[in-house]
């Protein structure tokens, strides 16, 4: 036992040594190495993906390894913001602007308007806090949060590996489908900007429910979820297929928590909904 633990010291400490400075604008984890291969056997384009990964753009974030490791659950408090009159003024007022949008939504999609306003106040403002982290540095450094380098560097304690763990392995399939996606499309992975959990656009979408869910409602043959006509229609889209009907209240709550696992969460995006 204390030899096996001195060689997982010496491997730490190796492992350190050849990536001394871990951090925003420093040298990239040994680790993407390994993250690389996985992608590449998992049915990725080899040229594609060592093209993105040797980008000076690729950038490791600590700071956000950290944040989602010890994230703790929500409260009713941390939505208090959402419900003040001068927000709630907001929404009635993009609700009044966007009408036509939300009503063929309504009409496509059988999801009330005002449960679609909520959300988009509560994930990004309306639109005007979309976040401004990388979403391929987001996915690339929580894909290898459960590596001994990566523990070692963020100083990360041992009781959260479990966590991390299964974290890691929901931020790798994330990661896959974010640079799938990008690749059919032709789009540059580093141009988009996010939360610091990888949500894209208006709706705040991970890349899985881009892909799923996201619809073009401006009728431009693309999907821009930084378009209010996207976002709108994508939402409805999301809420339909997790069960949302408007003549049934009772489905409400399920189909919104399926969009954020939260009681907290789906009580005020309800309350938003009844007010607008």
């Amino acid at each position: 036992m204390l030899l096996a633990r001195k060689w997982e010291v010496c491997i730490v400490l190796f492992i350190v040594c050849l990536c001394p400075r871990l951090g925003p604008g420093a040298q990239t984890p040994v680790a993407y190495v390994d993250l690389e291969s996985q992608l590449i056997r998992q049915g990725l384009d080899k040229t594609y993906v060592d093209k993105v990964f040797a980008d000076e753009r690729n950038q490791f974030l600590p700071d956000i390894v950290r944040k989602i490791a010890t994230l703790r659950k929500e409260r009713p408090a941390d939505y208090d913001q959402f419900l003040k009159p001068e927000v709630v003024a907001r929404g009635r007022q993009y609700a009044k602007e966007h009408q036509s949008q939300l009503s063929r939504a309504r009409d496509r999609y059988g999801v009330d308007p005002g449960v679609i306003v909520a959300i988009l106040t509560v994930e990004s403002g309306l639109g005007k806090a979309t976040g401004k982290h990388s979403v391929f540095n987001v996915f690339a450094s929580l894909s290898v949060m459960d590596t001994p380098e990566v523990i070692q560097v963020t100083g990360l304690p041992r009781y959260l590996y479990p966590r991390l763990k299964k974290k890691a392995a929901w931020a790798r399939r994330e990661l896959k489908i974010f640079l799938s996606y990008c690749q059919r499309n032709q789009l540059d992975p580093y141009q988009f900007y996010g939360s610091w959990a990888g949500a894209i656009g208006y709706p705040q979408f991970l890349p899985s429910s881009l892909v799923a869910s996201g619809q073009d409602g401006d009728g431009d043959g693309r999907v821009d979820l930084f378009t209010h006509a996207d976002a709108i229609v994508s939402i409805a889209n999301y809420l339909k297929k997790s069960g949302f009907r408007q003549d049934s209240p009772s489905t409400w709550r399920r189909a919104i928590l399926s969009y954020n696992n939260s009681e907290a969460y789906a009580d005020t995006i309800l309350t938003l909904a009844r007010w607008y």
